[in-house]
């Protein structure tokens, strides 16, 4: 934890959710959020970046899926709502008010591992302590409009309706005689009416949000999960166009058994693979290796050349959910630094303090009669900095050291450094996390011109499902 009087900014999360529609006449503007520069995040971005948001659970089996989604209004319309469609009838729960920081928290990226010198010569030796800071009802019909509303009632502040509709243009008269004052176009509703989806329109008071000085309102809605059947784990994107200018910054989270993506061109693997092949294993990759990130290059040179405004999708943070990572919900003071190694590579292992020392203390002496007191005090020192509260030492396969980014017989792996206050709503977490599910966090910055379906997400082959590296910091370019 910071040492007193260390500054840390305090976090301010801002979501704006671009999967609701907006409806009503409201100018969606950008938000002054404070950077959460002192956190070790993925390009910084997972706290305060205005886009889209949202938590998916996925049951491949049952084929029953969970979204959570938490939007933020901006202006000056007399009340603001929401579209949102699903492939089912949904049911619909409140969630903790800060479940999305929380998962910002939860998913921040471990510090580099920093080589660890064991030479023990004479000199001036600097032990001074580094740390990398984590920068983190009733039945009712309108059968004029061929509407039927399903369900009404209120989740948080939000007084919401599940309807079904038999066409575009009714419900379009729906909305607007019920002051959802829709800003779409009837091909967008019969997009999904051609899919027979069911809506849940949602709508909240100004009343309740703050009044800013210019007279505008502003706030953000305690986030709603929507649970529902469907054949295949999906995200609802076309609807979004609407509300979209130019382009979206879309972040998902998704728990599933096995690790997800989304497919084809807008795979993560286009990005990932590359840079895990070149940052891991550099010169030291085999043939098969070498040809698969040649492969990619040019696949993506191509791509580029056909479509130069084409965005990868980034991978953030993956993981399949263990022992470790469960027990941070249960004690994020205590267990939030480790959370576990994650993978590392080939023939390397976790050591302890102790045996660390004496294999150090030993390999001095079979040059040296006895120990001096110059190595005796950097033994000490060593003692004090490699704590096993702060991190983890690992000793590397001698056959792997100078090949990619090994470069040291051992390496210290410094836990995650956060201030207490922002880690304490972990707890909040338990029960939305399962052990023994994969977790992968990804991002893709969308065009309006590409939402024209909605998104798939796919299963990554399991001898493909891969824990995202610590060495690798940021997301890929």
């Amino acid at each position: 934890m910071p040492s007193k009087g260390t500054p840390f900014v305090r976090l301010q999360s801002a979501f704006l959710l671009g999967l609701t529609l907006a409806i009503g006449v409201v100018q969606l503007t950008p938000f002054q959020v404070q950077a959460a520069c002192c956190y070790f995040a993925a390009k910084d971005k997972d706290v305060n970046q205005p886009g889209q948001k949202a938590f998916i659970t996925w049951d491949a089996q049952k084929k029953l899926e969970a979204f959570t989604v938490q939007p933020k209004f901006e202006g000056n319309a007399g009340d603001f709502g929401m579209v949102i469609p699903t492939p089912s009838r949904p049911k619909l729960d409140e969630m903790p008010r800060d479940f999305f920081k929380d998962l910002a928290m939860y998913t921040i990226l471990m510090p580099l591992p920093e080589p660890i010198d064991t030479s023990l010569t004479e000199r001036k030796y600097d032990m001074r302590e580094r740390s990398i800071r984590s920068s983190t009802l009733s039945r009712e019909s309108d059968k004029k409009n061929h509407v039927r509303i399903l369900e009404s009632g209120v989740v948080g502040s939000l007084d919401y309706k599940i309807i079904l509709a038999e066409d575009a243009s009714g419900l379009f008269q729906w909305l607007k005689s019920n002051r959802y004052s829709y800003g779409g176009d009837e091909a967008t509703l019969r997009f999904y009416i051609k899919k027979k989806s069911y809506f849940t329109v949602m709508k909240i008071d100004p009343k309740q949000m703050k009044k800013a000085s210019n007279g505008s309102y502003t706030g953000e809605i305690t986030p709603t999960r929507f649970t529902f059947s469907s054949p295949q784990c999906m995200y609802p994107l076309k609807i979004t166009q609407l509300s979209v200018k130019d382009r979206t910054d879309a972040l998902f989270y998704v728990q599933a058994p096995d690790q997800m993506d989304l497919p084809g061109d807008w795979s993560w693997m286009h990005s990932y693979r590359p840079m895990y092949l070149t940052y891991m294993l550099g010169c030291s990759a085999n043939e098969q290796q070498q040809t698969e990130l040649n492969s990619r290059s040019e696949w993506l040179d191509k791509k580029r050349v056909k479509e130069p405004n084409y965005e990868t999708t980034k991978l953030e943070w993956a993981k399949s959910l263990g022992v470790a990572e469960m027990k941070v919900l249960e004690d994020p003071q205590k267990n939030y630094g480790l959370m576990g190694s994650g993978d590392l590579p080939t023939g390397a292992k976790v050591m302890a303090l102790s045996d660390f020392l004496e294999e150090i203390k030993t390999n001095y002496l079979k040059d040296n009669k006895q120990l001096l007191p110059y190595a005796k005090e950097q033994l000490i020192s060593m003692e004090d900095k490699y704590q096993p509260s702060r991190g983890l030492i690992v000793k590397y396969d001698p056959k792997t050291v100078g090949q990619g980014y090994l470069y040291s017989n051992y390496a210290w792996y410094p836990a995650r450094e956060v201030p207490v206050e922002d880690i304490k709503g972990l707890t909040r977490l338990k029960g939305h996390l399962h052990q023994g599910q994969w977790l992968t966090k990804f991002r893709k910055i969308i065009r309006k011109d590409e939402m024209t379906h909605d998104l798939v997400l796919a299963e990554v082959p399991k001898q493909k499902q891969q824990t995202y590296i610590r060495v690798m910091p940021t997301s890929p370019p």
